[in-house]
């Protein structure tokens, strides 16, 4: 009796490992027919859905500015040009120090710092890596790219923000800018990235 039982356990083992090889064959015949239906789906998206950005302002090309505020500690800002790219925005300024002191656009005393305004979110600068802070000397001139992070979204109003949580006093060595930078609809078009699909 012992051995016809260790028999019939031995088949019954095997009969268990010859339907478990079945499942898991069956669910690699799956796992294959799953990805083919993937890869034709992938397949036939049109280039318009496999589009990653919408718009892009000015169809990503620079945009002259003459847009200027004046800092009650003598410093001047000026947006000379704006650029929209796929994966960043590229804001070109001058800044005139009036100040008797250094000043630090960038202030990195605090986690609200330089960004770009648009629908509601944030597009933090991707400061130089050798003048995070953005420090200008006093009388100097600076002009050159800040870097935003993300291509901002279509919107008719942008705004450029200097040290959110900066001083509007005539002492500040942080100083408080908010710019606001037209973004008309018109300006607006395809990003590149769309084609059109072919008819």
């Amino acid at each position: 009796m012992k051995s016809i039982s260790l028999s019939l356990l031995a088949f019954s083992t095997a009969l268990t490992l010859a339907a478990c090889n079945t499942r898991t064959e069956d669910a690699a015949n799956a796992d294959a027919e799953a990805a083919a239906t993937v890869g034709n789906s992938e397949a036939n998206l049109t280039p318009e859905e496999a589009g990653i950005f919408d718009k892009l302002f000015a169809d990503g090309k620079p945009t002259r500015l003459a847009l200027e505020q004046v800092h009650p500690n003598g410093g001047v800002l000026k947006v000379n040009a704006i650029q929209v790219k796929p994966t960043e925005t590229i804001v070109n300024i001058t800044y005139v120090n009036g100040h008797t002191r250094p000043v630090d656009l960038n202030w990195l005393r605090n986690s609200k710092r330089t960004f770009l305004l648009a629908e509601n979110r944030k597009f933090i600068v991707s400061p130089p890596q050798l003048n995070e802070q953005i420090e200008v000397e006093s009388g100097a001139t600076m002009t050159g790219d800040l870097v935003f992070v993300g291509a901002v979204p279509q919107t008719d109003r942008l705004q450029l923000v200097l040290n959110e949580s900066g001083s509007t006093s005539e002492s500040a060595s942080n100083p408080k800018f908010i710019l606001d930078i037209p973004t008309p609809a018109t300006a607006w078009s395809d990003d590149g990235s769309k084609k059109k699909s072919a008819v």
